[in-house]
């Protein structure tokens, strides 16, 4: 049954409590879910969110012995264009440009196959003493970062957290859809292997 809570800030101990347990972080050499989660919330919500993950990753979970790692999606989009030298042309084309060209062009630039799962997975591998790994920057990426794809090309073999401005839904027919800023993504939105936070 899914915990159901009004706004995130009230789901701290539940998330903390859920996302600490030895079975959900492999303690004793046996995983016992599927490592891969999605924390989804209101839209709205996302500057409480932001502080919220803030203070679970810098205070609750090591206090509880976890080590949390944060990899941020837009801070990878940033310092790939940049590295790239590719931030200045986007920025001058963007007043004579459309949003569909923009978002064409980012999506071109940024593959998520090629340029944002790898670098997710190195961040992971460069920091093998986390015991879970928190992805945030979802909203700032969207619609060139496609979720879904992203969680597909992951490798970790440790815990990883999506944490996801929208809906987690799971579907009569037992399919799932992640449901970014509360829009309908429909077949497009697929995933299937990950759990729901709040259905822990």
């Amino acid at each position: 049954m899914s915990a159901e809570f009004e706004h995130i800030n009230d789901a701290r101990s539940f998330i903390v409590e859920k996302l600490s347990e030895n079975s959900l972080l492999g303690r004793g050499g046996y995983m016992m879910r599927n490592a891969l989660y999605v924390l989804d919330y209101k839209p709205e919500q996302e500057p409480y969110a932001r502080d919220l993950v803030r203070a679970i990753c810098e205070s609750d979970l090591p206090a509880r012995s976890v080590r949390p790692l944060v990899v941020n999606l837009y801070d990878i989009v940033l310092a790939f264009l940049d590295e790239q030298g590719m931030w200045e042309p986007l920025v001058e084309a963007e007043p004579d440009a459309s949003r569909e060209e923009l978002i064409m062009m980012l999506q071109d630039t940024v593959s998520v196959r090629d340029v944002i799962a790898p670098a997710v997975n190195a961040a992971i591998e460069d920091n093998p003493d986390a015991d879970i790994v928190f992805i945030t920057g979802v909203g700032e990426t969207y619609p060139y970062v496609r979720t879904h794809t992203l969680l597909q090309e992951m490798s970790a073999t440790k815990p990883v957290v999506l944490v996801f401005p929208g809906r987690f839904e799971r579907r009569s027919d037992g399919s799932t859809s992640l449901n970014i800023l509360n829009l309908d993504q429909g077949t497009t939105g697929g995933y299937y292997r990950a759990t729901r936070v709040f259905d822990l």
